[in-house]
Order: structure tokens, then C-alpha cells, then sequence
């Protein structure tokens, strides 16, 4: 799953947000009479943030990035993985790595905000195993992508948003492997934040929006769906007196479609409920199918695996899955990790994901990694 940038010009965020990237490790041999077991990978950099999202049994690209500066991009690393080697990939002048996306290792997407001596700018770059090219953002002053998904080398997906003027409306722009189509939502300000394409005619896209009425915070969730002719906003529930941010979505088809978000009371002084915002679309009407618990946590992170729903959470529950009517605790992942950061699936059905914990000396970070289960 691609994630978003990060938001540190919005209230709406104050999360550190990590790029998804590709990459593979070669698979581990698999017991067929024992379920898989958690591994614990190597990283490029010692206790740096990293996403990963598998090519191949070989091909791999990490984005690591050190430093908890939010907005920052000068620490941010690209690197290549070919058997059991690391390679740094150079990022071109200006490139960020916010979002990295592709479908190859000579087809990847480095794309995310500037802050240089001649303010904001919104890059995009394209590498083709060779070298970069040149920013191809469809508008470099205005145009913000926060997520993105390559489905193949001439279908791009990126969603965000768009300064018209001093409002900041929801965006989508595809790039056809020549030009930009961009679409604005000029009837709502707000953003999107993060996307799920499940084909070219079933995308979801999901953000805020500013116009739900809510007392000095004034957000309220906004989901999009695309089915390869318009976009379409699908309303969601909200809850009173509080504001409503979604983070993330998963489709399991037009009628199978998770979100989940934070919730935050009406003086932004954070979420007062316990356990974490989820909901589920049925096709015809949303269920509210949060994960219970005593601390309030986010689902930052959808994945399938082995037939299943999981969600990586914020704090100490870590990992759920759910099982058809309820959500359980998934166990063996490293024991001193507080909270996932990212779930990803690969093409063989193994699942990755990277955690962290806190230290006096700063954050430890973790990726892990089950393998594909057993045929059957």
C-alpha cells in the first residue's frame, strides 16, 4: 500500500509519514506443517524509518529517512536491494521522497514537497534504471501529491491536493505516460490523502475536508471513488463534536472497502475514545467496525494476507486482523515495537511491515517480514 507525505502545514497531522517503496527479499523456506514465523530484516541504515513494498525475489528499493523533523527532506535515502546487497540510488537535485512508487526497478517514482531558497515547490521525478528526469509535476507551485500508485509505466495515480487562490481543494491527477490529467474538486476545500487502486476502474481515494461544520477544527472524512468514468464523493459518518481525519483504504472489490482515520475533539486536543476508527462499505451503506482497546490508537495501515484483513495499529496493540465478525491480536512481532507504521503485501503473498519503538536516544525501527503461507 502507498502511503502519504507528510502534512506538517496542517493541523491534521503530526504524524511522521514514511514513502512506500518497493522492495523483495528472497523468500525463506517455509514449513508446511508450522505456520510462518515473523523474521526480522535487515535495513539499509541502522535504526533509520524505512517502507518497503516487494518487486521480486531479488529487486528491492527502501526509502529510509533519519531525523525527526517532519517537513525535512535532507535525510531522506533511496536504496536498491539485488540478492543480499544494498545500493544507495542517488535522488536528483531537489528530488523528495515523500512517496516512491513504481512497478519495477527501472520504473520508480520519487515524489514529495521542497522546501529550498525559492520556497515550496512540488516535485516529481521518474527513473528508468538509468537515470532521472526532470521535474514532471503537473504544477510545481501548486499541485500537491500526498499518495500515489503506479500501475503500470504509462498509468500513474497520485492524489492530494491544490492551491486555487487561498483555499486548498481535494485533487487527483493520472499521468498516461506523456501527460497529466488533473481533477479538482472546486465544491469542497480539503485534501486527500491516500489512495487504493484496484483497477483502473475501481480507485478510492481518502482525506479531509473543512466543511463538516464542526467548532474551531472544522474536518470532517472525505472519500472518493472513481469507476473509470467519474469520481464520485461517497458520504461517511461523522461523530459529534469531533473532527475526522481518514488515513488509510483498502478495496477488496466496489462492495469490500475499509477505512480507517483519527478523530480528534472539537479544541484539537486529540482523540478522547479508545481504540481506533474503522469503517467499512458494504456497497450501499457504511458499518463502524472499530478495533476496541483501552488507549486511543490509529489504524495506519491495511494489508491482506492469507485470505485475511489486517491492520497495523499506533501504540501497543501493534497488529489485527480481522476474522469475519471481530478483530484479534496477531502476536510474534518484536517485542519491544510500539505501533506499525506500514503493512504491505507482495506479489508472492508474503506480508512486510515496519515498526518502531521510542529510546532516550531516539527511535528504533524494525522491518518485518511473514512468509507466504503454505499452498493448500
Amino acid at each position: 500500500m502507498i502511503t502519504r507525505t507528510s502534512r506538517g502545514r496542517r493541523a491534521a497531522s503530526t504524524l511522521l509519514t514514511v514513502a512506500v517503496v518497493g522492495v523483495a527479499l528472497a523468500a525463506s523456506p517455509v514449513n508446511a506443517a508450522a505456520p510462518p514465523v515473523w523474521e526480522t530484516l535487515p535495513q539499509p541504515v541502522k535504526n533509520a524509518a524505512a517502507a518497503i513494498l516487494p518487486f521480486d525475489g531479488q529487486n528491492s528499493v527502501v526509502t529510509t529517512r533519519q531525523g525527526e523533523c517532519g517537513d525535512c527532506d535532507f535525510d531522506q535515502r533511496l536504496w536498491q536491494r539485488n540478492g543480499t546487497a544494498w545500493t544507495e540510488l542517488k535522488l536528483p537535485a531537489k528530488g523528495v521522497a515523500d512517496t516512491v512508487t513504481g512497478t519495477s526497478p527501472d520504473d520508480l517514482w520519487a515524489i514529495g514537497r521542497h522546501d529550498g531558497g525559492d520556497g515550496t515547490t512540488w516535485q516529481v521525478n521518474h527513473y528508468d534504471g538509468a537515470k532521472w528526469s526532470a521535474n514532471l509535476s503537473p504544477d510545481a507551485k501548486s499541485v500537491e501529491i500526498l499518495a500515489a500508485k503506479a500501475v503500470s509505466r504509462t498509468s500513474l495515480w497520485g492524489v492530494g491536493d491544490t492551491r486555487v487562490d487561498t483555499a486548498i481543494v481535494p485533487t487527483v491527477n493520472h499521468w498516461d505516460g506523456e501527460t497529466w490529467k488533473t481533477t479538482k474538486f472546486d465544491d469542497v476545500e480539503g485534501y486527500l490523502g491516500a489512495l487504493q487502486v484496484k483497477s483502473e476502474n475501481d480507485i478510492w481515494a481518502v482525506g479531509a475536508t473543512d466543511a463538516g461544520g464542526v467548532a474551531n477544527d472544522n474536518h470532517q472524512g472525505l472519500v472518493m471513488h472513481y469507476d473509470g468514468t467519474k469520481w464520485t464523493r461517497i458520504p461517511v459518518p461523522s461523530i459529534p463534536k469531533v473532527s475526522t481525519y481518514l488515513d488509510s483504504v483498502i478495496s477488496n472489490g466496489p462492495n469490500d472497502v475499509w477505512v480507517s482515520g483519527t478523530v480528534r475533539d472539537e479544541r484539537g486536543l486529540g482523540d478522547k475514545r479508545t481504540g481506533a476508527y474503522v469503517i467499512h462499505w458494504d456497497g450501499k451503506s457504511w458499518t463502524h467496525r472499530d478495533v476496541p482497546g483501552k488507549e486511543a490508537v490509529t489504524a495506519k495501515s491495511f494489508a491482506n494476507y492469507d485470505g485475511k484483513l489486517y491492520a497495523g495499529l499506533s501504540g501497543n496493540q501493534k497488529l489485527v486482523r480481522w476474522t469475519g465478525s471481530a478483530w484479534e491480536q496477531v502476536d510474534g512481532l518484536e517485542p519491544y515495537m510500539f505501533g506499525v507504521h506500514e503493512l504491505t503485501t507482495a506479489k508472492d503473498g508474503s506480508l512486510y511491515l515496519t515498526g518502531a519503538r521510542g529510546t532516550f536516544f531516539g527511535s528504533i525501527y524494525y522491518q518485518q517480514r511473514l512468509a507466504a503461507p503454505a499452498a493448500r
